[in-house]
C-alpha cells in the first residue's frame, strides 16, 4: 500500500516567512478529501500544563486561539492551482472507478 498523499501535498507560506504561519494541505486521492494542518508552537512543560488546566476547567479566551497566515497574490495562485489539480484528480478517479 502506497502513501495516499504522495505528490499531493502543498505548503502555503505566510508573507512574513515565519515557519509558525505555514499551512499544509494534503489531498487523499482515494477519498477526494483535503486535510489541512497548521503549525503548533511547542511550549515548555509548565506552560503546557497551565494551558491544559485552564482547558479542563473550561477557560475560553474571548478571542479564541487563533493565528493567521497571510497569502498574497503569488501564494493564492499556487493554492488555486493545487486545488484545481485536486479537483481534476478526484474527477478522473471517480470516472475510472465507476462500475
Amino acid at each position: 500500500m502506497g502513501n495516499l498523499f504522495e505528490d499531493s501535498i502543498h505548503h502555503s507560506i505566510c508573507e512574513c516567512s515565519s515557519i509558525e504561519h505555514t499551512l499544509r494541505f494534503m489531498h487523499n486521492k482515494e477519498s477526494g478529501e483535503i486535510y489541512t494542518e497548521v503549525f503548533l508552537w511547542k511550549h515548555k512543560f509548565l506552560k503546557r500544563l497551565w494551558v491544559g488546566i485552564k482547558y479542563i476547567f473550561g477557560y475560553k479566551c474571548q478571542y479564541g486561539h487563533w493565528d493567521c497566515t497571510m497569502m498574497y497574490h503569488k501564494e493564492t495562485i499556487k493554492l488555486r492551482d493545487y486545488l484545481d489539480k485536486c479537483i481534476k484528480e478526484n474527477k478522473l478517479y471517480r470516472e475510472n472507478n465507476e462500475h
